[in-house]
């Protein structure tokens, strides 16, 4: 049984016969057998009816027509003459479409030199067989061969209605559909190689999309294997439904990417703006981007929740706490926030305003945040997406919402993604290594359903993190400063980096000492934690801030100033600031603590 991505019951079909064709697919082709249905591919951005993809079979790309022979006036090689309600329609030859599908999926695939075959009489084609056909839902090959058609239909690249019905033989079926593609030898295609087709054909799915610019540019070669969702990742992203959707995972399991793959798709077809928040800055000016690159930045609305209250109490001319009456700055996002939360009770600020509300790191939500969020959802849509990891809860408590108290129907729409691919194997096990016992300590939460996610599995193998001792915290910034150095010297660029640091104070002499040794920085300044994602400068960030970011490259400097309530709360922390890293970590401190002991067992 092939994999069909959308989901049957998630995708939309133009016709009676797609669907026919879409469950025969499913049904008949092998295991492993990926089909994708009437999603844009590659750059030119056109929608094929069908791509099924085989490791050893090739591609073969496919058109339906719902057409019956007696609608078909006339035919040639360029174009059909259909008899309509409208009178006689001309429209494209179905094969001189799909052919050019077909190409076009050829040249995009052409461009990656490892899907190319590099000598013998075939040098330079593509690693894979290929081909294209039409499949004809509504007329049978007995009326096709009483006509001539076949001049411009060409017999061997069509399926006819009879030969895709449920008792038709999988065999002989699945015969049709792969004698579509060129025959050349080659061997079968490799898992990272089928992640290439699918990285090319559907740049969405890439895990990168949200990454840093650079990123892919000078990554090593061995480290694309992972650079797409895998098929799982892709089927939740494309095959989820509408209403209330809760989506639980590890640290970089890809929830960021499938919320943009979600808000892209929800956008462009929304009437109201769509909402899409977060809890720290860091990640804002990321998702800005992806609504960028997807071209839906004029419907998505991307915030923070504390900078949309201040939008809602200026949109609707409420009163504003102010410096003068609150000094303390968090007290007075607190008083904005409990403002709009009376505002909406008594129905000056309206709920319903958006087709949809979708929220990024939603464990460091207060209860009641999440709930305002739901109350903003347009009940026509019920369009709301949740996205957590209780492992990266490092503001409150362990304690998840009752998410029936706060309007949120998540019984039986909760998906849960459990592998990582930001980390090595070497980060995430330094990391689960530390934290372990405290983000998934026993009796936290009853039952399966509740327990604290942890990664199954990391993605790629690579070097140990590094941790120093130094003298004191300008003894950490020149050893930050060195280490920095060497991995531009090992071919990184400085927007791959990041520093990351506990407090404010720490990160302004951690600058000092890297802009004397010449390294450009961009720094979030306190209550202004953007970056400049379009600037090639090492990012210096408080570990809070980095929530939700990633880097190849990340130190983290000053962890014995770490000093919470609750020892637990500096290690979630910690345990978030590691994972931020794909590649490499170094660790320096110079103050030893009960934390750091954990560091260097």
């Amino acid at each position: 049984m092939a994999t069909l991505i959308p989901s049957l019951g998630s995708a939309r079909f133009d016709a009676r016969g797609e669907l026919r064709l879409a469950e025969r697919l499913k049904d008949f082709l092998e295991d492993n057998v990926w089909v994708w249905h009437n999603l844009p591919v590659g750059a030119f951005g056109k929608h094929p009816d069908f791509v099924a993809l085989h490791p050893r079979q090739g591609l073969v790309v496919l058109e339906v027509k719902d057409w019956r022979l007696d609608t078909i006036a006339g035919a040639n090689k360029m174009q059909v003459d259909l008899l309509t309600n409208r009178g006689v329609v001309a429209a494209q030859n179905p094969f001189d479409q799909v052919r050019g599908y077909m190409l076009n999926v050829v040249d995009t695939l052409k461009r990656d030199a490892l899907l190319v075959i590099e000598s013998g009489s075939l040098m330079g084609h593509l690693a894979m067989p290929f081909g294209y056909g039409v499949v004809f839902t509504n007329i049978t090959r007995r009326q096709f061969e009483q006509t001539d058609l076949r001049e411009v239909f060409p017999p061997h690249r069509c399926i006819f209605r009879d030969e895709m019905t449920e008792s038709a033989n999988p065999d002989v079926f699945r015969e049709q559909v792969w004698n579509l593609a060129s025959k050349h030898i080659a061997a079968a295609l490799s898992l990272p190689q089928i992640d290439r087709v699918r990285a090319l054909l559907f740049p969405e799915i890439r895990v990168t999309q949200i990454a840093l610019p650079f990123e892919e540019e000078t990554a090593p070669a061995d480290d694309r294997t992972l650079a797409v969702m895998d098929m799982n990742q892709e089927l939740i992203a494309r095959s989820m439904g509408e209403g209330h959707r809760i989506v639980r995972g590890v640290a970089g399991s890809g929830k960021t990417l499938i919320l943009a793959f979600r808000a892209e798709q929800i956008a462009k077809a929304a009437s109201r703006p769509v909402l899409l928040l977060s809890f720290a800055n860091g990640i804002t000016a990321r998702l800005e981007n992806a609504m960028q690159d997807r071209g839906v930045e004029d419907k998505v609305i991307v915030s923070t929740f504390h900078s949309w209250c201040w939008k809602m109490l200026r949109l609707y001319g409420l009163p504003q706490p102010n410096e003068k009456d609150i000094p303390d700055y968090t007290e007075r996002q607190g008083a904005a926030v409990n403002a709009v939360l009376n505002a909406v009770e008594r129905g000056l600020i309206p709920g319903g305003q958006y087709d949809a509300v979708l929220i990024d790191e939603a464990h460091d939500f207060e209860p009641q945040w999440l709930a305002l969020a739901a109350r903003m959802v347009n009940p026509d849509t019920r369009a709301l997406m949740v996205v957590y990891d209780d492992a990266q809860a490092i503001y409150k408590g362990r304690k998840r919402p009752v998410w029936k108290e706060l309007g949120i129907e998540a019984a039986g729409r909760t998906t849960v993604l459990k592998v990582n691919y930001r980390n090595t194997a070497q980060i995430l096990r330094f990391a689960r290594q530390f934290a372990a016992d405290v983000i998934n300590a026993p009796g936290v939460c009853a039952g399966a359903e509740d327990a604290i996610l942890l990664p199954e599995d990391a993605g790629r193998q690579g070097v140990e993190p590094v941790v120093r001792q130094c003298v004191d915290y300008d003894g950490e910034g020149h050893a930050i400063a060195e280490w920095l150095l060497s991995r531009k010297t090992a071919g990184y660029q400085w927007a791959q980096m990041a520093l990351l640091y506990p407090e404010h104070g720490i990160g302004e002499r951690f600058e000092k000492i890297l802009a004397k040794q010449g390294l450009p920085c961009d720094v979030a300044k306190r209550n202004r934690n953007r970056i400049q994602t379009k600037q090639d400068a090492v990012r210096l960030l408080t570990m809070h801030s980095a929530k939700g970011l990633e880097f190849p490259c990340v130190a983290i400097g000053g962890l014995g100033a770490l000093k919470a309530e609750k020892p637990e709360d500096d290690i979630r922390l910690t345990y978030v600031a590691i994972t931020r890293a794909t590649h490499e970590v170094f660790i320096t401190y110079s103050r030893m603590t009960e934390l750091l002991g954990r560091l260097i067992m």
